[in-house]
């Protein structure tokens, strides 16, 4: 297991460090739904002057399972693939955001309320910040969580796998 969590970092990590760089954009994996709409935002300015506008991208609906999330300000969608410890493949979507992107629960993948012994729905999913390891339980009808570079990824509570990262660009 420690050799999985140490795969999975330095995956990460290198794949934050690409960027937007690869001119080549891999069709997204099976559960990622296609691009959405695209929106636009302007920075803040406190000053009184003309704002700025920010780098412009798409919203992007994220599907694995029953876990249902929409991310705004996409600059791109790149699958990356690798090798397990075991030798098993795996993929995993990464979203390159823009600054003042957010992440939308449609669908959090809720546990079944019928098989839980408090007969309560439980959070399936996460997302974690491997800077300071700081991890946020996905919940139905939560407010959106604003993307910057310490949000890393979406996860399993339970088996730790991640389904999904985030990388982002600074540069319009």
């Amino acid at each position: 297991m420690k050799k999985l969590t140490v795969l999975i970092v330095s995956l990460l990590l290198l794949l934050s460090m690409a960027g937007c760089q690869n001119a080549d954009t891999p069709a997204p994996i099976d559960d990622s739904v296609a691009q959405a709409d695209s929106s636009h935002m302007e920075s803040p300015r406190t000053d009184g002057q003309a704002t700025e506008p920010m780098p412009q991208g798409t919203v992007e609906r994220f599907t694995h399972g029953t876990l249902t999330l929409e991310i705004s300000n996409v600059c791109e969608v790149q699958t990356k693939e690798g090798i397990m410890d075991d030798g098993e493949r795996y993929e995993l979507a990464e979203y390159i955001c823009y600054p003042g992107a957010e992440l939308r629960v449609v669908d959090a993948g809720m546990s079944d309320p019928a098989v839980a012994e408090d007969g309560k729905a439980h959070p399936q999913w996460g997302l974690y910040d491997f800077e300071t390891d700081s991890r946020t339980k996905l919940t139905d009808g939560m407010e959106p969580i604003v993307l910057n570079e310490t949000a890393d990824g979406v996860y399993h509570l339970e088996s730790s796998q991640f389904v999904l990262s985030f990388a982002y660009r600074n540069d319009a």
